[in-house]
Order: structure tokens, then sequence, then C-alpha cells
């Protein structure tokens, strides 16, 4: 099978659960003998130098520079004179759609697969120049993350702007999904989700997968820290650590003097920077092996407000054994149990009295340390969900035996 990945950011290297998502399914389809073509947006966001380059044998990432950051004046005017969400015109672009022309020009591919929504302005252009089908991935679900965002601000102009972007990208997406044969849903959730957004188009679940860890699995547990891994810049990672660090994190710190919490992640805003070190709290920066960080640490603890999708790094997380606490939008749509692979925990005084249940009771965090690690390995290996996936294009004869 050929296959041609359309992306708005980079996916490598896999720093986020959005890279490690397009990353982990391309290079194990590669690794099974299919041929797979990335081209990707070079994002001042997310920018990678050309030295950061992926050797994977029938894999290859073809980078165009692009510059999608936001300009409050071309915001103003979206949101005055334009029906298409700001989020989804900033990703226009003439560069990215003349080097599409050229790759289609001079390759066949059996399938052409959008990663999200905001690379909708391609879709003619691929339908008027390949004979391939058409999927795309949809790594959450975009207007839930905003309307969530939106229910949390407590500024009323921005609330009102969020709401009136959640709306806009609702309609946005409503409108899109069917103009693809097929669509990817990371949860079973999401593909309910799409179902009652009116999408009529084959949906297949395919959720972010791992490789089992190649650490040595060491089933003793750090209950003396907690730690936080995961992108800064993104606004439902900032929500959910400023409402754990002022209203739990005190009196958990005060209750357990002794206890660390370890915070890493990129592109950290200095406000949050100066908070972490307001609280006494240990911030790593951006880390080379997150998989080493997690192997050291304590509990995890996301405490997810908003978002949509599946978090990888809770999946991660499990595979490496480690005991967690989320919210239910931070488990939702992970296949798991409350109180048998993880803790969840939604309110200030929930979340406290679970994480101290974990730093005390050393039997219980060992079960889910233990019952998460199970779970992962089965449920999240990246090798089935590429065999499901091949599977599925076989089904619709997409490619044959």
């Amino acid at each position: 099978m050929r296959i041609l990945i359309l992306c708005n950011k980079p996916p490598y290297p896999p720093k986020d659960g959005g890279a490690i998502g397009i990353f982990n399914l391309s290079r194990t389809l590669a690794s099974m003998g299919h041929s797979v073509l990335i081209l990707a947006m070079n994002t001042n966001k997310h920018k990678v130098q050309d030295t950061e380059v992926v050797s994977i044998s029938n894999f290859s990432i073809k980078y165009v520079k692009i510059n999608t950051d936001i300009k409050p004046l071309k915001a103003l005017k979206n949101l005055l004179f334009s029906k298409l969400p700001y989020i989804a015109e900033r990703f226009i672009s003439e560069e990215y759609i003349n080097d599409l022309k050229k790759i289609l020009t001079q390759n066949l591919f059996d399938v052409v697969q959008f990663e999200g929504p905001y690379l909708w302005y391609c879709i003619e252009t691929v339908k008027g120049m390949s004979k391939s089908k058409i999927s795309m991935k949809s790594h959450n679900i975009e207007y839930e993350i905003w309307r969530r965002s939106a229910q949390l601000e407590k500024n009323l102009l921005k609330k009102l702007y969020l709401y009136n972007l959640a709306s806009r990208i609702e309609k946005f997406e409503t409108s899109l999904y069917n103009r693809f044969d097929y669509i990817y849903a990371v949860t079973p959730r999401d593909k309910e989700v799409f179902l009652k957004m009116g999408v009529t188009k084959p949906i297949l679940i395919v959720p972010t997968g791992i490789d089992p860890p190649k650490k040595d699995y060491i089933p003793g547990l750090n209950n003396n820290s907690i730690f936080h891994l995961g992108a800064l810049d993104w606004m439902p990672n900032q929500e959910g650590l400023l409402w754990f660090i002022e209203k739990i994190w005190p009196g958990v710190q005060s209750k357990y003097p002794d206890l660390k919490f370890h915070i890493a992640g990129r592109n950290a805003p200095s406000w949050l920077v100066k908070r972490f070190a307001k609280h006494n709290i240990i911030y790593h920066g951006e880390i080379e092996d997150s998989y080493d960080f997690i192997c050291k640490a304590g509990i995890m603890i996301v405490p997810i407000l908003s978002g949509s999708g599946m978090r990888v790094k809770i999946v991660e997380g499990m595979s490496l054994g480690k005991p967690i606490i989320t919210t239910s939008i931070g488990a939702e749509g992970l296949d798991v149990k409350d109180g048998v692979d993880i803790l969840i925990a939604d309110t200030v005084e929930e979340f406290k009295a679970k994480l101290s249940l974990l730093i005390d009771d050393n039997e219980l965090a060992i079960t889910l340390s233990f019952n998460a690690r199970k779970n992962a390995l089965e449920k999240y290996n990246n090798k089935d969900i590429a065999k499901k996936v091949v599977e599925f294009y076989k089904a619709n004869g997409v490619i044959h035996e």
C-alpha cells in the first residue's frame, strides 16, 4: 500500500500526543512493508531543524516552511467577515498546495490521509489529481476543546469569543467530514460524536499506540514524588495544572512536606514557569527521554478539565506501570476502569483524597501499576493497531491480497 499523509505540523520528533500518533502509526506501517510519505508543515510553533531527520525504510518526511502565527488584525477581520474559523484559515498555504501538486504529479498513492481537519482546502486538489481514496484521522473533536475552555473561562469577553469560535468550528467540522471516504476516530466516544454529527462514511477506531517499553519494568514505587508530563503550550494542560497547583497542591504539600512535584514539558510560557517556582515545583523544561523521566518519577497526575480525544501520556505512563490519577475528561476515550487501572477524581476533595490514598497505600499503588501496564500492552500496541488499519483497507477494497 502506498500512503501519503498530510500534516499541519511536524510528526518528528514525536514530542506531543498528535505527533506521537502520526509517527507511531506511520513507521509501524512502513515496517510492515507499506510505503509512507508525509508532507508536513514546518511552523514557527513546532519548528524542526534540517538535521532532525528520520531514517526508516519505506518512510520519508518532506517539510514545507509555513508561517501560521496568529495575527491579531487578520483574526479580527476573520471574526467580523468570515464564516470560516480563524484557526482553519491560518493553515491555508499556496506553498503547501504547490508541493502537494508536485508530489501527486510524480507519485501514485492508494490512500491520502489527512491528519485533522485543518488541511481541508487540499481535498479538491487531491481529488482532482489522484484516484486514491482519502481518509481523515481526527485526533480529537476540535470544537469540544474550545467549548470546554469557554465553560472554564472567567473573563466574559473571552468566554463569548471562545463560545463563538467553538460554534464556528463545529459547523466547519460538520460540513467537512463526509467529503472524505473514510474517517479515523481515536476513541469509541469520538466515533459516537461523529455519528451524531451526521457522518455517514465508514469510521475506524484507531487509538494512538505505543511500543512495548524497552526499559526494564521494576514494580517498585516512588511514593515520595508526583509528576506531570505534557506540552505546556496546550491550553487544556495549562488550565488543568493551574487548577491543581492553586487548589490541590498546597494542601497535599502541607500534609506531605517531603513530597516532590516534578513537571516536564516544552514551550511553557514564562508566567507559568514563575507559577511553578512560586509553589516549590521542580520544572525540568523539555526533556530528551520521556520514558526515562516517567520511569524515575512517582505518581502521575493528569488534571485535565477540557480538551478532547485521548491522552497519549496516560497510555505511556500505564505502559511503564505508573499509578495514575486523572479526571473523567482525562480518562475520556481510554478503555480503563476507575480503581482498577487508574484513579479518577473530578473535584478538589476527590483529587486530594485519592492522591493521599496512593501515597499511603503502597499495596493499592502496586496493584494499579500492574493492571495499568497489562492494559496498555494489550490494548494499545502499535503493531496490532497498524494491522487493524491494513485489514480495514483490505475489507474496503483499497488493497488486495
